[in-house]
């Protein structure tokens, strides 16, 4: 069974199904799975991690349509500023004019990055964040995801099968088997990022009274 491209995936999805008859449905229950990755924070993983330099109109900024959540956000000054995130509430009573200064906060509202203080350059801000999953649509299509952890793909998308195809006695079959892929993908990231050391623990002293 091979699963290297968006083709081979709806092949074998039939395949563990036993129906040869849901070629037309089989996209929806991918992108039905592309869209639960998207949303579950389990599959954060350095793999969907991009970055890109923001531009500025006053202080404000249009994110990437592939956006999902910030990681950091650094202000371009020299020296470099990483900001600080606020809620949009706390941001509005700490912002009440426009006065220009290095900024050092952020907030999001829809698809707007604010910061503030208002800004007294436009040097801009390097945005690392998590980008969605780069959909399959054509038969060679590929993603990290498929590439690294296709069983995700493969029983992620039975799961989906599920509402469409009425009571299935394997359907916990397949949701445990995602699960498990799922935890895979957790746990792969872990170890790629810190490469089995251990994580050491810090106390941030400025907020000790």
């Amino acid at each position: 069974m091979a699963l290297s491209n968006y083709g081979e995936l709806r092949t074998s999805i039939a395949d563990l199904l036993v129906r040869d008859d849901l070629t037309a449905k089989i996209p929806d229950f991918v992108m039905l799975l592309e869209a639960r990755v998207n949303r579950e924070v389990q599959f954060r993983n350095r793999r969907m991690e991009t970055t890109t330099t923001l531009t500025f109109t006053g202080d404000e900024a249009t994110l990437p349509a592939d956006y999902i959540e910030t990681r950091t956000l650094v202000w371009q000054s020299t020296p470099r500023i990483r900001l600080e995130y606020q809620t949009p509430s706390v941001f509005e009573n700490t912002y009440t004019t426009d006065t220009p200064a290095d900024p050092v906060n952020y907030t999001v509202v829809g698809d707007t990055v604010t910061v503030g203080p208002y800004p007294n350059s436009t040097v801009g801000a390097v945005l690392a964040y998590y980008q969605r999953l780069s959909a399959l649509s054509a038969d060679t299509d590929t993603n990290w995801l498929l590439t690294y952890h296709p069983d995700v793909y493969l029983y992620g998308s039975c799961i989906e099968s599920a509402p469409y195809l009425g009571e299935d006695e394997r359907l916990q079959t397949w949701i445990g088997l995602y699960r498990d892929a799922a935890a895979a993908v957790a746990g792969d990231d872990t170890r790629s990022r810190y490469s089995g050391a251990p994580k050491k623990q810090t106390i941030d002293v400025r907020n000790v009274v």
